[in-house]
């Protein structure tokens, strides 16, 4: 009898171990898809990116700015592509002078083709007033 629960009890175990191991299996995969989807970039957005950068288009905006991380938004991940200038000097990479240097009142405020449009604005809206919207 005692033998019968030895092995009872081992036998358990081992479906413990083998669940345990698919459902680490099962968190592997999910965490890997997450992080895979969360990092992907918008095909679009970033070709809209890429093109305000390549007209030196330019976003003025502050790292405590509620309407500038709402513009981040817009772009997702593909936001990494756009000239952002920091003007609150205690932001990283900080450029206040060239803030100041352009009369940046409100942020955002984008800089394209030479001509300050503020607040947010859509990619479509972007795209359209930088022409890059023949992509």
């Amino acid at each position: 009898m005692e033998k019968y629960y030895k092995v009872q009890y081992h036998t358990i175990k081992m479906k413990i171990k083998k669940n345990h191991l698919k459902l680490l299996f099962i968190l592997i995969i999910l965490i890997s898809s997450l992080l895979y989807f969360a990092t992907k970039e918008d095909p679009y957005k970033t070709s809209v990116a890429q093109c305000l950068t390549e007209k030196n288009a330019e976003m003025y905006g502050a790292f405590w700015c509620g309407a500038c991380a709402k513009q981040k938004e817009v772009f997702g991940n593909s936001f990494k592509h756009i000239n952002n200038v920091e003007c609150d000097p205690r932001g990283n990479d900080a450029n206040p002078e060239k803030c100041q240097m352009n009369n940046i009142e409100a942020y955002p405020t984008w800089m394209i083709n030479g001509e300050k449009i503020v607040g947010v604005k859509t990619i479509e809206e972007l795209s359209i007033l930088s022409e890059c919207d023949e992509l």
